[in-house]
């Protein structure tokens, strides 16, 4: 039964790609594997002690630029926006702009497709420096830009 559940799971979530929603040009699925992969190192606590891993996969800031952002007139409104990243089970994290832009922090903060050069089944949001990477998203469904 258990086999069955998770195998249900897995096609629905395959079936169902990233998307990006919100304040963009072009709303809808994100083709992720037609996008610049990167690769960065993250360290963080679990509940199972130290980890670190290694994580592949496009800059959230190149997906959402896929998307094309929409501003609104004035100087550097672009700062003003933040996106909602949401897993399959509603778990939901923001990300400032400002964190990604390279005016900004530029934090390399990606949308994983795989974990230690092993395929994740479904797209993950890293970002590296959070502690406890409470801002992980597993199953990451939707990108919306406000």
């Amino acid at each position: 039964m258990r086999l069955l559940a998770a195998s249900a799971l897995l096609a629905c979530t395959a079936a169902a790609p990233l998307t990006v929603t919100g304040l963009v040009q072009h709303p809808g699925p994100v083709a992720l594997d037609k996008l610049p992969a990167v690769t960065i190192d993250a360290k963080f606590s679990s509940m199972h002690g130290p980890q670190a891993h290694h994580w592949t996969g496009p800059l959230l800031r190149d997906v959402i630029g896929s998307a094309g952002i929409t501003d609104e007139p004035g100087r550097k409104t672009f700062m003003r926006h933040v996106i909602l990243a949401r897993g399959a089970d509603g778990y939901a994290v923001s990300i400032a702009i400002a964190e990604i832009d390279p005016m900004g922090e530029a934090k390399q903060v990606i949308v994983a497709l795989r974990q230690d050069d092993k395929p994740l089944p479904t797209p993950r949001l890293i970002v590296p420096g959070d502690a406890s990477l409470a801002r992980g998203v597993h199953d990451l469904t939707s990108l919306d830009v406000r």
